[in-house]
């Protein structure tokens, strides 16, 4: 591929669009001489004449005409490529690393708001579900810009912890089921929705309810039977994002995380019938490499831990 100088086409073109040497000479920071010669070193490049040359200027032949509508559309695309790769490498690479819980119910919602601002901060989201039955997997590096969003005890390793808005399990459905529910046991006329990885929360708000779940679990350490299809009065789910819209479609009730269903619950689209709670032992954390002080993750977690997510 034998391309004609850079610096030329850039001559070429800029006189080419002002029909003047001058002109170009001014937006291009160079004198009239240089990008007449630019001009000269392309014309002798091509063979051909791009511009008659005037006592009182210049103007394009028909062949420099021709010449300029084709490069200029290669022209800008090498202009607009440049710039993307310029802007790309000038903003930092921001890793989060989520269970789907967060990401899919909490984060996604929200990081329009935290680019807004910090427009220098590339995001990059992977989601792991490993992460929600291993804490142990959480392995940070000095250095790295990555940001563990998880539920636990907050307690990992060589890891910094910040802590999400406290969380609380409460009841959740919505509004056409919320007016069926009269006292807590009026939930067993209706499925239990379940998230098999946080089958504790059940039995945590049921046991805050002062309800009887003896006659729900079978296993003797109050957990779910491995299958669910023995369960009459649950439906069990692999992921909370599942668990969250099937109560959204009325088909049944479930436990809400206060922290993640917050706007849900602001909003109407989720109920919270009865003035009943229970916490957990795990909360919802952001972790990172010990005394990371890196300014993407110190901003990012400057915002999550004000709240300014709304």
């Amino acid at each position: 591929m034998r391309l004609p100088p850079l610096n030329a086409l850039r001559a070429f073109e800029s006189a080419g669009r002002h029909q003047s040497f001058l002109l170009a000479s001014k937006e291009l920071h160079v004198s009239s001489a240089s990008v007449s010669r630019f001009v000269k070193m392309l014309e002798t490049d091509l063979g051909q004449v791009l511009f008659n040359r005037h006592a009182n200027g210049v103007s394009l032949t028909e062949a420099g005409e021709q010449y300029l509508l084709a490069i200029q559309p290669a022209l800008q695309t090498i202009a607009t490529v440049s710039e993307n790769t310029r802007e790309q490498n000038s903003k930092s690479q921001l890793t989060l690393i989520a269970i789907p819980a967060i990401a899919e119910i909490w984060l996604v919602s929200r990081l329009w708001n935290f680019q807004q601002q910090h427009r220098d901060i590339q995001i990059n989201l992977v989601i792991d579900d490993q992460l929600v039955l291993n804490d142990d997997l959480v392995q940070l590096t000095a250095g790295e810009q990555t940001i563990v969003l998880n539920y636990s005890h907050g307690n990992q390793i060589d890891t910094d912890s910040f802590a999400m808005p406290k969380d609380r399990l409460t009841l959740v459905c919505n509004q056409e089921v919320a007016q069926s529910l009269h006292c807590p046991e009026d939930i067993f006329n209706f499925p239990l929705l379940v998230d098999r990885d946080w089958q504790e929360d059940w039995v945590a708000w049921l046991q805050s309810a002062k309800l009887q779940s003896a006659n729900l679990w079978t296993t003797s350490d109050n957990k779910l039977p491995s299958s669910p299809l023995i369960f009459e009065r649950c439906l069990v789910f692999e992921r909370y994002s599942m668990v969250l819209h099937a109560t959204l479609a009325g088909s049944g009730v479930a436990i809400g995380h206060t922290t993640l269903l917050q706007s849900y619950l602001q909003t109407g689209a989720l109920v919270a019938p009865f003035d009943i709670t229970a916490t957990s032992e795990k909360q919802f954390y952001a972790l990172t490499a010990k005394n990371t002080q890196m300014p993407a993750v110190r901003s990012f977690i400057d915002w999550f831990v004000r709240g300014e997510f709304g």
